[in-house]
């Protein structure tokens, strides 16, 4: 029997077409109908870590000398410095106020010099604070036990004066006195042969804002240390009520006028071998 010709490419054509249906079907089959990824999505771009910055070197600090203590046997009224420098001193305490005074100085971040009267340092707070004042930065010296006068009195006299108070005081702080501030600056000869015996610096001042004598005429005081400051000098104020509420303004004055406020310098520390 013959074939026709027409049905036999029918049938060829059916068969590619199942063929390549099958082909097709084989392939999704094998991918599971996920599609492809694109090739950002399998290698993920990476961002470029900047070079790191090595820190900078710390620069040491310079290294100021200490300011040299005065010599001794000599009464000292200013101590000049490098940069502009005065010193507030405070005599006749430790009193009510003490605690209210370092409070204002240590708010301005200054220390001040303290000279007492052994007396007056006389129950276990005043010592406690005393320590911690030394501790702290400020300056403890001395005015006798009683506020005895020293001139007139014998060499020996006076020598006692001293060292009765500043064993006194260095005892009950713990830290050695280096400065003595003779009551109403009054010395001879005698004052300064005992002071240098007793290994002590007699402080005066350059300035006196007299506060002692106008308690209730803040204005006569501030005057009275504006216009005698000057690079070094040593003022004197005492523990008293007016000079407590002006501190502020004097400091702030101070500071103004271009001064750095430091106590009485102290002897550099002992270095090791």
């Amino acid at each position: 029997m013959e074939l026709n010709p027409r049905r036999n490419r029918k049938t060829t054509i059916w068969l590619a077409l199942l063929g390549l249906g099958s082909i097709i079907g084989l392939n999704l089959a094998i991918h599971d109908g996920s599609p492809a990824q694109s090739a950002t999505e399998q290698q993920p771009a990476t961002t470029a870590k900047p070079p790191e910055q090595k820190p900078e070197p710390v620069k040491p600090k310079p290294v100021i000398p200490p300011v040299a203590m005065p010599a001794l046997g000599t009464m000292i009224s200013k101590i000049p410095q490098k940069k502009p420098t005065v010193y507030l001193t405070f005599d006749d305490g430790p009193s009510k106020y003490t605690k209210d005074m370092v409070a204002v100085l240590d708010k301005y971040h200054v220390k001040g010099t303290f000279f007492w009267i052994g007396e007056n340092l006389n129950s276990d707070d005043k010592v406690a604070f005393a320590q911690k004042m030394a501790a702290e930065g400020h300056v403890i010296g001395t005015h006798t036990m009683h506020h005895q006068q020293l001139r007139k009195n014998s060499k020996e006299a006076q020598l006692k004066l001293i060292t009765d108070s500043t064993t006194y005081v260095s005892n009950k702080v713990g830290v050695p006195i280096y400065y003595f501030r003779p009551p109403y600056g009054a010395i001879d000869q005698n004052s300064l042969l005992a002071s240098k015996e007793a290994d002590q610096r007699f402080v005066y001042w350059s300035v006196d804002s007299l506060d002692w004598k106008h308690p209730n005429q803040p204005d006569i005081i501030m005057k009275n240390i504006t216009s005698e400051v000057h690079p070094g000098a040593i003022i004197l104020m005492h523990e008293k009520q007016t000079t407590l509420h002006m501190l502020p303004a004097i400091i702030d004055m101070l500071e103004k006028k271009g001064y750095q406020i430091e106590p009485l310098p102290q002897p550099a520390p002992a270095t090791k071998a």
